[in-house]
């Protein structure tokens, strides 16, 4: 028999398989603990099978195990069907495992937005005046990075000022920061529909942004262009192409 640690037998899947499934008998387990021990590559052919068995339990397929054993006539299985399941079951688990890793890809419009994507700074906390305290102690947690935070501040005075352009505007902000483009869409256009322009190439800029979060690429566009900075005419030159 091959010694190499990358060969490895039907009959030594089995036995494998067994202990990882604590089939065997007591006085078998001992007798494979110390055949284990004792070579340095029964060892290697043992972690290597080990790993890929986790995998596929990892990933459910010891369920299909199960079904698989069930649909077998009633007697006991061969080991060429023990063989071929492994097989089938280790080619399941790399699939599935490169599926994960291919899906879990970012795409191109997620590559760029994460690229030219920054949050807001916000404005400075002057904490001083009392009308104000409450916008900007918000402020102050839209700065650490706290956005949910600054969120629920925001929205409490949001019930009483929803056509303040300052307001919305920074709501769309943290909302954005915070991965929920939909409601910083909302918020956005409606700081362009009541704003008087301090926010406007700001507001188009977010908003192309947040539309382009939402996959609305042609809205995106629009906007990224209407905010009349480098930074957006260059982003939408990247979507037409």
């Amino acid at each position: 028999m091959d010694k190499s640690p990358k060969y490895m037998s039907q009959e030594q899947q089995e036995e494998f398989e067994r202990f990882l499934l604590n089939q065997m008998e007591l006085e078998e387990e001992t007798a494979f603990n110390k055949k284990l021990n004792s070579s340095k590559d029964l060892k290697a052919q043992f972690e290597e099978f080990k790993t890929l068995f986790f995998a596929v339990e990892e990933e459910g397929l010891r369920m299909a195990l199960n079904d698989f054993h069930d649909t077998l006539p009633k007697k006991k299985a061969s080991k060429k069907n023990h063989f071929i399941f492994y097989r089938i079951a280790a080619g399941i688990a790399v699939l599935m495992a490169l599926g994960i890793w291919f899906f879990m890809q970012p795409s191109q419009h997620e590559k760029l937005f994460n690229e030219y994507f920054t949050p807001d700074p916000g404005l400075p906390t002057v904490m001083g005046n009392n009308e104000n305290y409450a916008f900007y102690e918000a402020m102050v947690d839209y700065k650490q990075e706290h956005y949910g935070v600054a969120i629920q501040k925001w929205n409490k005075l949001y019930s009483s000022k929803p056509n303040n352009d300052t307001l919305n505007y920074f709501l769309g902000a943290a909302y954005l920061a915070n991965g929920n483009g939909q409601n910083a869409i909302d918020h956005l256009k409606q700081s362009l529909k009541e704003g008087q322009g301090f926010f406007k190439n700001d507001a188009h800029f977010l908003l192309g942004l947040a539309y382009l979060k939402t996959n609305k690429i042609q809205l995106s566009i629009e906007n990224l262009r209407h905010s009349n900075t480098d930074k957006g005419r260059k982003l939408a030159e990247e979507l037409e192409k």
